[in-house]
């Protein structure tokens, strides 16, 4: 099957016959009628059905076309990209749960005065994470890394031939809403934990302990809550007596100062930083975010 061999199709249901289309390709009817055949017998389908009013699409030439359509204007696409060039600055950024990053993402887009660019940023699962910057969809990714699973994590990214950039290391703190029972306490136990609702992001099918985003040493927990994005979890601490585990970095302008954080007391911390994949060069925008981090956390 062939691109061109799509294009005919369309061409044919949209001038209602063979011979209306093939004036249209500049081709012989005879040629494009022995090019839908092949096309035919190749995926063993009938496409098109003749009548004496014209042709018209059988149901698997319509399920055909569907898929057709989209190979020729994903075809149509790639080649207006790059025949006439695409040379602006592309930065597509995938991350863990942290309001932080999108407060460095805003300061770095005010900071810019390129005038063409194209930029995402992405909160996802840790192993999402981890897979968008392996396979290239992502220039770079950012997660924390429990010092308990440090060693294991490391080397999951190695095989996988992601680097980790160690950006500093941070005590885990609870988060709660202003106001809360808890909101009294200059830091925390987990024991003085053990009556309020925990919250957490889930992890999906990968919810190994060092995939994790929070430091919970008390497994036992009778309430837990599970949510996949931060602003229904950001909802959800300022509309109960929940709380959750994160690094406490936590910019006043994002939350306006209705979310508070408290030192956990713990053994464990958070390795903060960043992964690129080792077999891409790194581009000039990816090192100005990397180089961004660096100066915001450090």
């Amino acid at each position: 099957m062939t691109i061109q061999q799509c294009k005919y199709v369309m061409e044919i249901l949209k001038r209602g016959s063979f011979n209306e289309a093939a004036k249209t390709l500049f081709i012989a009817q005879s040629s494009l009628s022995a090019s839908i055949k092949a096309l035919e017998k190749e995926l063993n389908i009938t496409i098109f059905k003749r009548s004496n009013s014209g042709v018209y699409l059988t149901n698997e030439g319509a399920e055909f076309i569907r898929h057709a359509s989209y190979i020729v204007n994903q075809n149509d696409f790639i080649l207006k990209k790059y025949s006439n060039g695409d040379n602006c600055k592309k930065l597509r950024i995938t991350t863990q749960h942290y309001d932080f990053v999108a407060d460095i993402f805003s300061k770095m887009l005010n900071s810019i005065t390129d005038t063409d660019y194209k930029m995402s940023l992405k909160e996802t699962q840790t192993y999402n994470v981890i897979k968008e910057v392996e396979t290239g969809y992502c220039d770079i990714g950012i997660i924390a890394i429990k010092n308990t699973d440090y060693d294991i994590m490391n080397r999951f990214l190695s095989n996988k031939k992601i680097e980790f950039n160690l950006l500093l290391k941070a005590q885990p703190h609870i988060y709660i809403k202003k106001g809360h029972n808890l909101s009294k306490y200059k830091n925390l136990s987990h024991g003085e934990l053990k009556n309020y609702p925990f919250v957490s992001y889930e992890q999906g099918k990968y919810g190994n302990s060092f995939f994790t985003e929070e430091i919970a040493e008390d497994l036992s927990v009778a309430k837990h809550i599970e949510i996949s994005d931060r602003a229904s979890l950001m909802n959800v601490l300022l509309t109960t007596d929940s709380y959750t585990i994160g690094t406490g970095i936590m910019p006043s302008t994002l939350n306006d100062g209705k979310i508070i954080s408290i030192p956990l007391k713990s053994s464990s911390y958070y390795n903060i930083g960043y992964i690129l994949n080792s077999d891409r060069k790194c581009s000039e925008l990816t090192a100005y975010f990397a180089n961004m981090l660096k100066d915001e956390l450090t």
